[in-house]
């Protein structure tokens, strides 16, 4: 069974007003805020595509893939990726999303 991330909340922040953000409690009780860059179907589930906030000027940036679900309120909750395989198989379609749109138009960035 995959362990579920917290979410913290899920605010839009003014340096990111046009961008999702969720905030991650991480394992170690840490929080970090994450610009949401996709949300996509594999194989009759979804995934979505989560960046830290902080690197999106980055063009090294670190890229989260969480396995996404809702609760009954449409809370968003976020699942590992145990399965080596699986967790290939959606790092590749969002490769292939990647290369759908284009990146740049996909990744924000908070430049004037």
């Amino acid at each position: 069974m995959s362990e579920n991330k917290n979410l913290v909340n899920e605010e839009i922040t003014d340096e990111y007003e046009d961008e999702l953000v969720l905030t991650l409690e991480m394992e170690d009780g840490a929080t970090e805020d994450c610009i949401v860059l996709a949300i996509f179907p594999l194989e009759e589930k979804q995934y979505i595509a989560l960046m830290p906030a902080d690197q999106a000027d980055d063009d090294d940036a670190d890229i989260y893939l969480y396995e996404y679900s809702e609760d009954e309120e449409g809370e968003p909750i976020l699942g590992d990726i145990e399965d080596d395989d699986l967790f290939e198989a959606v790092c590749d379609r969002f490769d292939e999303i990647c290369d759908e749109e284009d990146f740049d138009e996909l990744v924000p960035t908070t430049e004037a």
